[in-house]
């Protein structure tokens, strides 16, 4: 699934958060040094977009203008131009940190993480209010699940908490997930609602990714080049996952594109390694690639090679946990003809041969 195209550019000062602009197909980048950058995305070229202030985290856009929290103040800067148009202070906030929009109607969800809360703040009318006075616990990365009427936020700490608020009547639930990793501080969805987080510890630094209903063993999916990932951000149209790694001034990019991810059909732990024939067989364009794993792998490889041996894809290369997984290949971009799936699962190696037919 995952290329772990780690495109890495080192302009940026403890970047915090970024966000793709797809009206100007560039991605922005809030910095500690007070200045938000931007990296086009065609040329890798980074160039200063506006000057936020000191202390700049998440960085969300709505309608134009990317908004930026900055100490107790959103600031909203025109994307055409980056001249700052909107400001306003959420009095009582010691930090506000994560935000999430609700594109719909222009609501941003911000979280305070020195003191606890949910802020809420309408972009439109710039009426504000406090939406969750006790958080419990240091709320981090925030994201509008607008499709299950919730929020999904990812909290700090040991043994970080996933939670979720109700929308409708801001309620926060008990505990979706215990995480069992440290310090999360970004969480976003991909377009099949495959929930990604960012995590800062136990070493190495990761990205963790849950199914939409939190009902399957996590996937540590990026577990290398990663320091101190903050505020994470997924380009869905371009399936395409930035980091920003606080620690080391870098953003990483990461190609997440597969028709449907590796998916998780059984939890339990198989008796034996296997790499079972793709059905259908032969296939136009589209087949499924099953296989089992009994024990928890350093790293799980599944390539696709065509008849002379060069690989033409790679659906899977990540950490997977013991049990039965299956994937979706697509070969809408290969021509008909014979091809080779190979497994790598620690030890266990094997191979298979599949035919695309147009």
């Amino acid at each position: 699934m995952f290329l772990n195209i780690s495109l890495i550019y080192t302009q940026y000062t403890s970047p915090e958060s970024v966000t793709f602009d797809s009206v100007y197909n560039r991605w922005l980048v809030t910095n500690s040094g007070g200045v938000i950058k931007q990296r086009n995305n065609a040329t890798g070229v980074v160039t200063d977009f506006a000057p936020a202030g000191s202390g700049s985290h998440a960085i969300r856009i709505y309608n134009g203008r990317a908004y930026a929290c900055v100490g107790s103040t959103i600031k909203g800067f025109s994307l055409a131009t980056g001249s700052q148009e909107f400001s306003v202070t959420l009095s009582g906030a010691s930090f506000l940190n994560g935000m999430g929009i609700d594109q719909s109607t222009g609501i941003a969800y911000i979280s305070d993480f020195t003191g606890q809360k949910i802020y809420k703040l309408n972009l439109n009318t710039q009426a504000w209010w406090i939406y969750v006075p006790t958080a419990g616990g240091q709320p981090n990365g925030v994201y509008v699940d607008s499709p299950r009427n919730r929020l999904l936020i990812c909290y700090w700490g040991s043994n970080s908490a996933i939670k979720q608020v109700n929308l409708a009547d801001s309620s926060l639930s008990t505990i979706i997930t215990q995480t069992g990793f440290n310090n999360c501080d970004g969480i976003y969805l991909d377009k099949y609602d495959n929930v990604f987080v960012s995590s800062w510890s136990p070493a190495p630094a990761k990205i963790l990714r849950y199914d939409i209903n939190f009902t399957l063993p996590v996937a540590i999916v990026i577990n290398s080049g990663l320091s101190n990932p903050a505020d994470i951000f997924i380009n869905k149209t371009g399936d395409t996952l930035g980091v920003p790694n606080s620690g080391n001034n870098t953003v990483t990019f990461h190609n997440i594109g597969n028709i449907a991810g590796v998916q998780q059909t059984n939890s339990g732990i198989p008796q034996n390694f296997s790499l079972h024939q793709n059905y259908p067989n032969p296939f136009n364009p589209v087949t499924k690639i099953s296989f089992d794993i009994t024990e928890s792998s350093a790293n799980v490889k599944l390539a696709v090679f065509n008849s002379l041996g060069q690989q033409v894809s790679l659906p899977v290369n990540e950490v997977l946990t013991a049990g039965s997984y299956e994937v979706a290949f697509d070969g809408s971009m290969l021509s008909s003809g014979v091809y080779f799936y190979r497994l790598e699962a620690g030890s266990f190696v094997d191979m298979k041969k599949m035919v695309l037919v147009k």
